[in-house]
């Protein structure tokens, strides 16, 4: 299997970016304590990615998880299209640079996202 990290470069985002052809919007679905820990929290949200919109290159203070509901095709940076079928699962350690991808179809894309990070330190870490 190829490494999702690629494929899934997109998901995991903070609440909203825009771009001049789309938008990003986060909107968080449940927010917990993880049991047994006073520094992590779980954190839910539906990620929906407009056509054109781009995901900027980052990263997450924690573990992000995703499920792709409904797919479509990514466009990295140099052209290469990347296609994110329904269904698709993915999991980006702690620290692991994605993102840098465009929605390249016509169509909303939609994800699910479950981050395991730690407690008031922003959800995403912008990278050049």
């Amino acid at each position: 299997m190829i490494r999702t990290a690629i494929a899934i470069t997109l998901f995991a985002l903070a609440p909203a970016f825009a771009c001049a052809e789309g938008a990003i919007n986060r909107t968080e679905l449940s927010r917990a304590d993880v049991p047994g820990s006073d520094t992590h929290e779980v954190i839910v949200a539906r990620l929906e990615i407009e056509p054109g919109a781009s995901v900027p290159r980052h990263t997450h203070h924690g573990d992000e998880h995703l499920v792709v509901i409904t797919g479509g095709t990514m466009q990295t940076g140099d052209g290469k299209q990347i296609p994110f079928p329904d269904g698709m699962a993915a999991h980006f350690p702690q620290g692991e640079p994605h993102g840098g991808l465009t929605n390249a179809g016509d169509t909303v894309m939609i994800a699910i996202t479950t981050h395991v990070v730690e407690k008031g330190k922003p959800l995403n870490v912008p990278l050049q």
